[in-house]
């Protein structure tokens, strides 16, 4: 997708100032405001593409370990079943240490989108902590500056 046709958010597109040009509230700039709301939506916006795209990138994970499973599934049947029948307690043993396996395996698996997740999660709650840290900056700066105006 080309730059020209990315999808826009309607919201950063609309001119709030011309709907606030009559607010006239002492000490406080509303086009200040209007930035500082722009930069919480930018940030949240920010946040929420991250948790999209660890999502995808779990739910991509998670079709490429079934689709492996199906395969050992299919692999590990045509092996049980060549297993001679005269013989119980070496298709035992062969079937239990596929069950191990698999067992191991699974554990790796719920480990690794596990860790998925949290990476996700932790981009997302860095980039709405780093915004928080800034708009109390902001906030404080604003206060200051119209304190001293006065």
């Amino acid at each position: 997708m080309t730059a020209a046709k990315k999808a826009t958010n309607p919201f950063f597109d609309l001119d709030f100032t011309k709907y606030t040009a009559d607010f006239k509230i002492p000490g406080v700039d509303v086009n200040e405001m209007m930035a500082f709301q722009r930069k919480n939506v930018e940030a949240l916006t920010k946040a929420n593409k991250v948790a999209f795209d660890g999502f995808q990138a779990v739910a991509q994970r998670q079709s490429e370990i079934f689709k492996t499973l199906l395969d050992k599934v299919q692999t590990q049947g045509k092996d049980f079943a060549a297993t001679p029948a005269d013989n119980p307690m070496a298709a035992a043993a062969k079937q239990t240490e596929a069950a191990k396996a698999a067992y191991e395996e699974a554990l790796a698996n719920a480990k690794e989108l596990s860790g998925l997740v949290s990476k996700s999660q932790e981009e997302a709650l860095a980039l709405l902590q780093t915004r928080f840290t800034e708009s109390l900056d902001e906030f404080k700066s604003a206060i200051e500056k119209t304190a001293t105006a006065k």
